[in-house]
């Protein structure tokens, strides 16, 4: 069965996936997804790979952006921080997603398949995410691998279980080897940021509601203001306030397209101390005011 749901997160920022269970760690979700409002920053033990149905994909890691076109896909390695939209204002980007737990395909812990061919994978910072384009014999065998994973999984007929861990091994073998220059590096400082990072924007979704300033987002991975800075910097690209503004711009958006409150509830209930200010904000984010928006919707 291919899942259709609205993302879903913890109090930890961890994706949460429907039919997904210790027993069988595996699903397969259709997606749509669009500029303003996509799958959020998150992160999730299982691995992801994605595959372009239509429109355009723009993904973010802390190590950078990839765009993904029609037909391109992604592999997402396991606790890897990761944002999706569509890459175009005015057109959604659907998606099919894959996501498995490491057990789905080493069966057990200490297996040879675990110290072998997980691990290497998993551990390696230097593959956070890894795109997979139709442009060469191997590639392409990959999608067609994955797609045929995806129809296995719609169809879920007698044996099913087997049918689609036997297509993702042989999908991970096909990725395995695709990424083997890639596993030879190690980013050591590269690991430290990332684990900073998700206290931090754990820290902002649970709190971005509230007054925040600086020395808190930084305290809550213990350290400096500075430091704190420098990690948005190297990671995303932005600052902690871009990001927190950015953030509350997000869910009012959310807001306005799902409730019927006010624009100044909302502005109040998103964190923001003024109209004015949100009404900036919200239109420097979204190219439009908060009534536009709404009005659109």
């Amino acid at each position: 069965m291919i899942c259709s749901s609205e993302f879903q997160l913890d109090r930890n920022k961890r994706e949460i996936f429907p039919s997904y269970s210790e027993d069988f760690p595996y699903v397969c979700m259709a997606a749509s997804l669009n500029y303003f409002i996509g799958r959020g920053w998150h992160w999730h033990p299982a691995f992801e790979i994605d595959y372009v149905l239509d429109g355009s994909l723009d993904l973010r890691t802390p190590d950078g952006r990839i765009t993904l076109s029609k037909g391109d896909a992604v592999f997402i390695n396991s606790n890897v921080m990761h944002d999706a939209h569509s890459a175009s204002r005015d057109k959604n980007c659907e998606i099919y997603a894959i996501l498995f737990g490491d057990h789905f395909l080493s069966g057990m812990y200490g297996s040879i398949y675990e110290k072998k061919y997980i691990f290497p994978v998993s551990n390696c910072r230097e593959l956070s995410a890894f795109r997979i384009r139709p442009d060469c014999p191997e590639n392409i065998h990959m999608i067609e691998t994955f797609l045929k994973t995806v129809e296995i999984t719609e169809k879920e007929g007698f044996g099913y279980e087997f049918e689609v861990r036997s297509a993702v091994s042989r999908l991970w073998c096909l990725l395995f080897e695709a990424t083997a220059q890639l596993r030879e590096h190690r980013d050591t400082r590269g690991n430290a940021d990332s684990e900073r990072l998700k206290d931090m924007l754990q820290y902002i979704h649970e709190h971005y509601m509230d007054k925040i300033a600086i020395r808190h987002i930084a305290g809550a991975a213990n350290i400096s203001d500075r430091e704190c800075c420098r990690c948005f910097r190297r990671c995303l690209n932005t600052s902690p306030v871009s990001y927190l503004n950015d953030y509350r711009v997000t869910m009012a958006a959310k807001l306005l397209l799902h409730t019927a409150d006010s624009i100044q509830n909302i502005c109040s209930a998103c964190g923001f101390s003024s109209s004015s200010y949100f009404g900036r904000q919200f239109r420097h984010t979204m190219g439009c005011t908060p009534r536009e928006y709404r009005a659109r919707g």
